[in-house]
């Protein structure tokens, strides 16, 4: 409860009485309030590098998919396979649960790696993988990590992915006409 007089403020916080003068309260006020601020900060700033590390984790599994010594198709950083996925999960189109189940995959792929997951030998990773696979969700998670690593491969360079037409071009493609003008028409 909250009682004001001409000079003092008496409030009631969880059982604790406080009794101070206008000033002193408006002072404690904000300071809560900048306090109140910063807290919500810190938490979106932890938030953001869950958010990172998460996609550096599928990031590293792109590459692991597609790595630089395969012949004839291009590795995962020379379609861009990055930044596709990054503007593709953060675009607002994209499906919520997906998304959702892209950052639990991430966190669990490196709860059971124990250390960086892109820090593993291949075989550590190849290992690994194979583990999660055999879990339905891990299955799953592998799956989506793979559709959007094609979809970077394969769309349109628009999109972000398959960088000077790099992956159409391993498989002896020529696009579809008309070609899109612009991203994500209507969205």
């Amino acid at each position: 409860m909250h009682t004001l007089s001409a000079v003092h403020v008496h409030c009631t916080i969880k059982g604790y009485s406080l009794i101070m003068n206008r000033r002193e309260f408006i002072g404690t006020a904000a300071s809560l309030a900048a306090f109140g601020s910063s807290v919500s900060l810190s938490a979106k700033t932890l938030e953001s590098e869950k958010h990172d590390s998460a996609l550096d984790i599928i990031f590293s599994v792109q590459r692991h998919f597609f790595p630089k010594c395969l012949a004839t198709m291009p590795d995962a950083d020379t379609f861009n396979a990055a930044r596709y996925t990054k503007e593709a999960i953060e675009h607002k189109s994209f499906d919520p649960d997906i998304r959702a189940i892209l950052f639990e995959g991430a966190k669990r792929l490196q709860g059971m790696a124990g250390e960086s997951f892109s820090k593993l030998t291949y075989k550590e990773r190849e290992r690994l993988l194979r583990k999660f696979e055999e879990d339905s969700f891990g299955s799953y998670w592998l799956s989506q990590v793979m559709n959007l690593t094609l979809e970077a491969l394969l769309s349109d360079p628009i999109y972000g992915g398959n960088m000077d037409e790099s992956g159409w071009r391993s498989f002896g493609l020529k696009p579809g006409l008309p070609r899109p003008k612009k991203r994500y028409c209507g969205v």
